[in-house]
Formats: structure tokens, C-alpha cells, sequence
């Protein structure tokens, strides 16, 4: 049954991002050219291009022109671009997702994804597989069951509850970091054991290739306090914390501190604000970053020597290197026993009106005592994860994004199609 939307969906004028315009009249359903394509989805914003990204290149490389990835806008095409130079690897064909002209005027920013979805649906489906790091993607599936399957790679490896929500029922496969994501997801009867494979961490792997090459965040010897509040309201500490941590560490003096929120929260942000926080920033002592790609590219989480935050994932990025933690719970959570606060067992819970030097000082001199769990716990959490005796982390086994394009390629209908040999 065809979906009515509430304009007419117009052709994309024809550009190196946009080689096609998508059909408005053909059937739902496969069309003939989709054999063996695979649709990669990067609608999510930049902060998940990384956990899917290397492996469409991967894919590319090993079945050239098979993949495509789709994007929202302009600079999503350019981070993506950017990615694939960083990693050195082959970029499929882009192609931007053009809303219609009065759609783009007239829809709130929050409707745009889900327009794209609705006016791009036929051409999305015209392929073997669509893989994708969101969850919108699944109105595909909802709205026609004329779909091909539909992968997922979830972007991180966090504790909260809409990381294992409901709608990862609707894929066909799901691509996971490592066996807590994959045993929580069968427990809560998300998706069967079958449905679910533990690759390995996609971005990690992608980026810890690159670690070498990273300069110092400031040219000082004063340890590294990076800052990295969430967006969700139901969890963020910015706003009764953060001003606070900028103010104490500056008067202190002993610290360096790195303010880097979740990338959505400052979007939200009016221009004054984000001016507000922006005048923060003190030359080689505090660096505020709003959303840059060092946002996303693991430079803080790997630059820094002590995480402090609430609930966001990137947390396991930082303990790829066991180090000190600290977490704020500004909202009363009843956490000790809860799986969405299972990062909180990784160092000391203060309120938002603590002190916040005096723990970041017993955060470095505790830390003794929680680096047996973090180990441990990223174990379950990073497929393959260990460390050299100096401490550096290294992934072993099959690498993440050759597992994931294995799987990928294997559901495509790929294997033996001239590209290198799948493992078994």
C-alpha cells in the first residue's frame, strides 16, 4: 500500500552527490539493478559516521561499486569524506538525500530525518541489504514489507535503556561491540541469539590506527580533565554542574579541563548561549569544543587522564585505556543496581553540588580500586580488547571492520563475487 505524504516528492536535480533522481512511480520492492548493492545509511549525524563508515569503505574496496552511502546534507557528505581520508581507505559513491524545497522551508528540523526516509524509500530499497548505525531507518520495514534486510551497527557500546529499546526487533541482523551488548539484547528479548553477532568495536578499531599521530591537547604538563555531559535531559549534569567545574578548576589552577559535550546537546543550544560557553575557555587551561569533529573522533577520550561525565557511552571509549572516572548523577537516580548505570561502577558518584577538585583529587588517588573492574568490564563490553605491558590497548582476533564486512557481505549476497575471500 502506498504511503501518502503531505507533499509531492520532486526530483533531486542531478549532481556528483545526488547521480539519481529516486523514483516516484515504480512498485515498492527490489529493483532489478539491487542485486548484491548495499545501501549504507549515515542519517544519524557525524557522531555515528565512525561506527559504520569503515565498513562501507572496507566494502568498497573488496567489491568496488557495490556500496553506496547515503547522507542528509552537504557536510555530512564532507565528514564522511573526511573520515575515509583518515582511515585511508576507498569511499563508496555518496549520494545526498534532498528533501524537496518546500519540505526543507517548512519541516522542524526534528521531522527532516524522517521525511528523507518516507521521500527516498524506494530508492533505499533497491538494493540486496541496507545497513545503518540509527534506528529511524526501521520505518523502511514499518511502512512496506517489500524490504530488504535491514543491519544494524549501533553506535557505541553504553548503558542506557534506549540503547536495547524495542525497535531493534526490527532488524534482521545486529553487528555488536561485544557480549554485553549482544547478551542484554537476547535477555530482554530484543532479538534472537541468531540475529545477533559480536564483531567487535567498529570505531575503536578505526581510530585507534590513528592514535600515534595525535598531538597533546595543551602544551603543558597539567593533567587532563575531559568533561563530556550528555544531551538527554533526563540525565545531563551541565546544567547544574558545569559552570561549576569550569569555575573551580580555573581558580584552582592544578588541572587542565576539556569541555566536550555529547554533540547534539549544544544544537539544541541558541547562538547566545552557545557564546556564553564558548567565553569560557581560558587559553592552554580550559578548551571548550561544542561540536567538532575532535568531538568524535576519540582526540579527548584518548588525550585525556580522567573521564568525568554522566551517562554517555563515550566512557568505554575513554577505558580503552584504564584510567580515572567520575561520574554526576544530578537527578537522583536510584542507579546501584540498574544495567543503564552499569558505567557508574567504574569510579566515584557525586551530586551535583560536591566539590568538584576535591574529587577530581580523589578520583586520581582511588584509582587503584577500580581498575580491576574496568578492565574486566571492558572485556565484556570490547570484543578482543587486552593491553601490552606499557599499557597500550591492542584489538586482537579478527579485526572489527573486516567482521562486520564478512557478515555484511555473506547477507549481500557478496561472497565469492570476485572481491577477497570471506572467512568462514
Amino acid at each position: 500500500m502506498a504511503v501518502r505524504i503531505p507533499f509531492a516528492p520532486a526530483r533531486p536535480r542531478l549532481s556528483p552527490l545526488c547521480p539519481a533522481a529516486p523514483s516516484t512511480t515504480a512498485p515498492r520492492g527490489f529493483a532489478p539493478d539491487g542485486a548484491g548493492r548495499i545501501h549504507v545509511l549515515a542519517i544519524g549525524g557525524a557522531h555515528q559516521f565512525a561506527h559504520i563508515v569503515p565498513v562501507a569503505c572496507e566494502l568498497e574496496r573488496r567489491y568496488p561499486g557495490q556500496a553506496r552511502i547515503f547522507v542528509p546534507a552537504r557536510q555530512d557528505a564532507q565528514a564522511v569524506r573526511a573520515l575515509a581520508r583518515a582511515i585511508g581507505q576507498p569511499l563508496p559513491e555518496l549520494v545526498e538525500m534532498r528533501l524537496p524545497p518546500m519540505a526543507e522551508a517548512v519541516l522542524p528540523a526534528g521531522l527532516r530525518k524522517i521525511a528523507r526516509l518516507l521521500v527516498w524509500a524506494e530508492r533505499l530499497r533497491q538494493a540486496a541489504l541496507i545497513l545503518c548505525a540509527e534506528r529511524t531507518t526501521t520505518i523502511l520495514r514499518r511502512l512496506s514489507a517489500q524490504c530488504p534486510p535491514i543491519l544494524h551497527i549501533p553506535h557505541g557500546a553504553g548503558d542506557r535503556a534506549v540503547g536495547f529499546e524495542k525497535r531493534f526487533a526490527l532488524f534482521d541482523h545486529v553487528l555488536v561491540a561485544g557480549r554485553k551488548d549482544r547478551d542484554r539484547l537476547v535477555a530482554g528479548g530484543r532479538v534472537n541469539g541468531a540475529d545477533c553477532t559480536v564483531t567487535g568495536p567498529v570505531k575503536l578499531s578505526a581510530m585507534l590506527r590513528q592514535a600515534g599521530a595525535r598531538a597533546p591537547l595543551f602544551a603543558n604538563e597539567r593533567p587532563v580533565i575531559l568533561y563530556n555531559p550528555h544531551f538527554s535531559t533526563r540525565h545531563r549534569s551541565i546544567d547544574r554542574f558545569g559552570r561549576r567545574l569550569v569555575e573551580a578548576v580555573v581558580r584552582d589552577g592544578r588541572y587542565n579541563l576539556v569541555v566536550a559535550p555529547h554533540v547534539r546537546l549544544a544544537k539544541r543550544w541558541s547562538a547566545r548561549r552557545r557564546r556564553a560557553w564558548e567565553a569560557m575557555a581560558v587559553p592552554d587551561r580550559v578548551l571548550i569544543d561544542l561540536g567538532s569533529p575532535r568531538s568524535n573522533d576519540m582526540t579527548y577520550t584518548l588525550g585525556a587522564d580522567l573521564y568525568l561525565g554522566d551517562v554517555s557511552s563515550q566512557v568505554y571509549e575513554f577505558l580503552v585505556r584504564p584510567r580515572p572516572c567520575l561520574f554526576v548523577d544530578a537527578h537522583g537516580a536510584d542507579w546501584r543496581e540498574s544495567e543503564d548505570y552499569a558505567m557508574w561502577h567504574f569510579g566515584e558518584v557525586i551530586g551535583p553540588d560536591a566539590d568538584p577538585v576535591a574529587a577530581i583529587d580523589r578520583a586520581f588517588a582511588d584509582h587503584g580500586a577500580y581498575r580491576t573492574w574496568q578492565k574486566e568490564r571492558m572485556r565484556y563490553a570490547i570484543e578482543g580488547i587486552a593491553w601490552l605491558p606499557d599499557g597500550t590497548p591492542v584489538l586482537k582476533g579478527q579485526p572489527p571492520v573486516a567482521a562486520a564486512a564478512d557478515l555484511v557481505a555473506r547477507i549481500a549476497g557478496l561472497e565469492g563475487a570476485g572481491g577477497l575471500a570471506i572467512a568462514a
